[in-house]
């Protein structure tokens, strides 16, 4: 098969993994940050959003690096990206304002500290992570969302990047991981921090530059030729030097490797027919749903914590309370992904290529 055309079903499903596994952490984030939501396997949830922003690089690579023989369409990548996050990225504040609009009117004026008017407006326009005033408030998850807006802003650069170097390619993957430890070195040298601690003030940075790595994986993929049986333990490996990194705070550059392993493998086993169990109908169908979950389980969360305190039902962090609230979230977004968010891309997909083919008509007219 032309593995230009290739589906990795597996990397669907890796998207589910990573979007519970964040939605689980931050139960206790959120409602006992320093007992439940500080213990080490919950803390080593750092590697999962670096994950996300390489696996993110792998699949728009993928996507768009295999029409290299055709112009990169700017416009058309960035309404595509906008109708797949905007829609419930806005569903979800709205979510907010009204569940906390609904407080006020109840009396609860007290719901409304920390939400700031201006976190509102930094949230609406995507400018968290590029540290926007208040942009911490509201629905804090979403700077990730706004941190991979810069990696597309970036994506033309990258694309003519991966073109100038796809007969050095496993050299371009080398430079792109390079690129992140020297990124992470100098921003440790002038914040004095870890570039994976940046979320709200340079998370755009932390998202363009692990997004990079993400792009010389699909491009080096072309030379991985590992298969069957050994593809299975460089996932593992893969998987297991991730977190190792982000435990030991080594540097967000070896969570980038250790989770581009991991992609590498999964798809190459994708590519040979084989499959994971990542790869199966429902975990594809899972993964499907995985922005929904991600975008809205805070909303969600705060909902139902609210409601437990009404009804005077004490709220216990724990292993298991935590896994009940990410099922529910689970649950509740199965119709939200089949009645909105798929609706609303689909019509502001199909209502911008009216638009452009009205305009290349008029253009021969």
């Amino acid at each position: 098969m032309d593995i230009s055309r290739q589906r990795f079903d597996s990397l669907t499903g890796l998207r589910f993994i990573l979007a519970i596994w964040i939605a689980y952490f931050h139960v206790g984030h959120m409602y006992d940050h320093d007992g439940f939501g500080a213990l080490p396997y919950l803390e080593l949830g750092v590697a999962r959003v670096d994950v996300f922003f390489v696996l993110s690089g792998f699949v728009l690579t993928h996507i768009y690096w295999n029409n290299r023989n055709r112009p990169f369409a700017f416009g058309d990548f960035m309404v595509a990206r906008i109708a797949r996050i905007y829609p419930l990225h806005i569903l979800a504040l709205g979510i907010m304002l009204g569940f906390l609009v609904l407080g006020m009117v109840m009396g609860r004026a007290d719901m409304a500290e920390g939400y700031p008017l201006e976190g509102l407006f930094a949230n609406l326009f995507m400018m968290q992570s590029f540290g926007a005033p208040g942009g911490a408030a509201w629905n804090f998850p979403a700077w990730a969302i706004s941190a991979e807006f810069a990696g597309y802003l970036a994506f033309p650069l990258y694309i003519w990047l991966a073109t100038k170097m796809k007969a050095h390619r496993t050299l371009f993957f080398g430079l792109c991981l390079l690129n992140v430890y020297l990124v992470d070195q100098v921003h440790q040298m002038l914040l004095h921090r870890e570039l994976s601690s940046s979320t709200m003030a340079w998370g755009a940075l932390r998202g363009a530059v692990v997004m990079l790595a993400g792009v010389g994986a699909r491009v080096a993929f072309e030379d991985f030729k590992v298969s069957g049986f050994r593809a299975g333990l460089y996932a593992l490996a893969g998987a297991g030097g991730a977190l190792l990194a982000a435990m030991n705070h080594v540097g967000t550059a070896f969570v980038a490797a250790g989770g581009a392993l991991m992609i590498m493998s999964l798809a190459r086993i994708d590519a040979e027919g084989k499959g994971t169990f990542l790869a199966h109908p429902t975990m594809c169908a899972l993964g499907g749903w995985s922005y929904a979950i991600f975008i809205l389980h805070v909303p969600t969360f705060m909902i139902m914590k609210n409601a437990l305190d009404i009804l005077g039902i004490p709220f216990v962090v724990n292993a298991w309370t935590s896994l009940g609230f990410t099922l529910v979230v689970v649950a509740i977004v199965y119709p939200i992904h089949k009645l909105i968010e798929e609706p609303c891309r689909k019509a502001i997909r199909g209502g911008w290529e009216k638009r452009s083919r009205r305009s290349k008509k008029a253009q021969t007219a």
